[in-house]
């Protein structure tokens, strides 16, 4: 056989071993579907309901109305941002501080932090009323910081300003454009409240998230994304296949170099 030929079917042949190496394992539908506890048509009754407390360092939107609306006025500016000439580095709110406070004219301090939106809402009018400023006082609370952080093997990681305060883990994902095919579908949360970090699993195959403390996320959560096992054992695959497919075409060119001689 001609030399050539006998090299070029070596090299050909190392080429096809590295490309195969290169190739992805197949999948199992049970790693990657969602929810596959439920077969046909479910319904089910919905055991609990999300709750958003306040926490240290959110920022409140604070809204008083009054069948006397010269009475809010006091309410309806305050400013919180960095100072300068410029408007636009700041934002309307009241700033929740290090020991759970916001500071509200007439008032003063009230605490915010561990209270629902709407149970400030109705201390804050309560307070009004005490102090014979405003008896019919309805007051609006909002969030308006609310966010949540996303990162690993999805399509979109990073940072999510929401609006509103009712947002699920499903949501979440899918703000990030979902997870991809090599995500591990058993995801991390990180929550942090009142000086307390909690860690928790959940797994999006089995209907058991929508029972999760976790289903709804609240502002501030981290959601981890790990990579599938099959990712991991297929990189270091390939690289001992590469590494062995180098060794096997430089034995190869080697011998067919000594034959040449």
């Amino acid at each position: 056989m001609n030399k050539h030929h006998l090299l070029s079917k070596a090299l050909l042949c190392s080429a096809a071993l590295a490309g195969a190496s290169l190739l992805p394992s197949c999948v199992s539908p049970k790693e990657v579907l969602y929810i596959q506890d439920v077969s046909g048509y479910s319904k089910e009754k919905i055991q609990g309901s999300y709750q958003t407390l306040i926490q240290k360092d959110d920022q409140l939107s604070i809204t008083v109305s009054s069948k006397q609306p010269e009475l809010t006025a006091p309410f309806a500016v305050s400013e919180i941002g960095t100072s300068g000439p410029s408007s636009s580095s700041r934002s309307k709110g009241y700033l929740v501080d290090a020991r759970g406070y916001i500071v509200l004219p007439v008032i003063g301090k009230i605490k915010a932090a561990g209270k629902t939106c709407s149970a400030l809402g109705d201390d804050i009018a309560a307070a009004l009323k005490n102090n014979d400023y405003i008896s019919d006082a309805s007051v609006n609370v909002q969030i308006t910081n609310f966010k949540f952080s996303i990162l690993g093997e999805v399509s979109s990681p990073g940072t999510y300003n929401i609006d509103g305060q009712r947002l699920t883990i499903l949501e979440a994902i899918s703000r990030a454009g979902d997870l991809s095919i090599d995500g591990n579908r058993d995801v991390t949360l990180i929550r942090e409240t009142n000086g307390h970090r909690q860690i928790a699993k959940i797994d999006l195959r089995s209907k058991d998230l929508f029972q999760s403390p976790y289903y709804y996320i609240q502002q501030n959560d981290t959601i981890y994304v790990t990579p599938a096992e099959r990712k991991i054992n297929t990189r270091s695959d390939t690289v001992q296949y590469i590494g062995w497919t180098a060794s096997g075409v430089g034995l190869i060119i080697g011998i067919i170099a000594l034959c040449a001689l």
